[in-house]
Parts: C-alpha cells; sequence; structure tokens
C-alpha cells in the first residue's frame, strides 16, 4: 500500500470525464483509468443517482417532469466531489451521460469553477450495432421504448467535438483504457467549448 506524500497532496488533481451511450462501458473504463492512476477516484452518475430512495424520476424521451433536475442534480454533485478530492491531490474520473446542451454546461461549469485547471472529456463513441450487442449481453436495463441507442447516437452527434472521442466498437476494456491515458493530451478542453448543435432538423 502506498502512502501519500506532501506532492501528492500539494499537486491538484486531474478531472477525467467519461461519456457515451448506455452500454458503451462508461463506468468500467472510468473504474479501469482510475485502476491505473497513482491515486484516483471513480465516481459514476449512476452510482449517484441510486443515492436517492424514494422520488427518483427516470430519464425517458420525452424527458419526464423533474427528470432533467434531477439528471442535472447529480452532476452537480459529481463535479462537487470531483473537485473536494482533486484539492487533496486526487485524480477523479467522472462517467456519466453527458451530450449536447448537458455537456457544454458541464464542462463550462467545470472550467468557469477552476479555470487553472485542466479538463479532459473522452467520448466513448461505438457503433449502434455494438452498444446494442453490449446492451442485450449486460444485466440491468437503461433503455426504452422511446430511449434508444439511435437516438442517444443523436445526442452524441450533437455534442461539442471537444476532447478525445474513440470509436471503441473493436476496443476491450483494456485497449480503450490504453488510448485514454496514453492520449490525454488530445483530451484537455479549454475555456472556448463550442455550443452544441441544435436538435432540430431541416
Amino acid at each position: 500500500m502506498s502512502h501519500p506524500t506532501t506532492d501528492d497532496r500539494s499537486r491538484v488533481g486531474l478531472l477525467i470525464v467519461i461519456s457515451g451511450p448506455t452500454a458503451a462501458g462508461k463506468t468500467t473504463i472510468g473504474r479501469e483509468v482510475a485502476a491505473r492512476r497513482h491515486r484516483a477516484i471513480h465516481i459514476d452518475g449512476d452510482f449517484i443517482q441510486r443515492l436517492i430512495i424514494t422520488g427518483s424520476i427516470t430519464m425517458d424521451i420525452p424527458p419526464p417532469a423533474g427528470a432533467l433536475d434531477q439528471l442535472r442534480l447529480r452532476f452537480q454533485a459529481a463535479l462537487a466531489v470531483a473537485n473536494l478530492y482533486r484539492d487533496a491531490g486526487f485524480d477523479a474520473i467522472i462517467s456519466d451521460n453527458l451530450f449536447a446542451e448537458e455537456a457544454h454546461r458541464f464542462i463550462e461549469s467545470a472550467i468557469s469553477a477552476h479555470p487553472a485547471r485542466l479538463i479532459h472529456f473522452v467520448m466513448l463513441n461505438p457503433s449502434v450495432e455494438a452498444i446494442w450487442d453490449r446492451y442485450n449481453q449486460r444485466p440491468g436495463g437503461g433503455y426504452t421504448a422511446t430511449l434508444t441507442p439511435e437516438v442517444l447516437k443523436d445526442a452524441v452527434e450533437r455534442t461539442p467535438r471537444v476532447g478525445l472521442w474513440l470509436d471503441t466498437s473493436q476496443m476491450t476494456t483494456a485497449q480503450t483504457a490504453d488510448q485514454v491515458l496514453e492520449r490525454l493530451h488530445q483530451a484537455e478542453v479549454g475555456p472556448d467549448v463550442p455550443p452544441a448543435a441544435s436538435n432540430e432538423r431541416s
């Protein structure tokens, strides 16, 4: 077991945000990346949602009343926990469903809270076919009759094209984590984040 040094405690930890559709592997990759860092925590959005014992609202399309408020609340909670641990010298890896305008809002919030700190954004972007295949092989839910991989793929495409985007259709967990860490410099996001694309169709 390694013990933190003074240098560990004085440095500000990295923030690595991993997004992607349900069944893209965000949670697994987030844990794997954290496990390869010297001192790191992994914050999973679904875990934060499960902290709600009564009154939890499941996201769907269109979003039920209150669902977006709860989604944004968990984003804020994840960022608050991440920054607390980063101040103590830990790297923080957040995995959650950050797309389109919500991704833009989250990244801007993270940057404005600590302008001098580097933020890294990674989008896991496997094909719809790969997502369906993984979804059908894993326990639990996530998709509904209206919230489908195709719908989330569209949301992914409307996300600001910042950070590191990976087509992980043919990648293993280890290979994906390798890519994230080896190309971490490509995931850096500065203060000038382009707006999300509109979901309107001409």
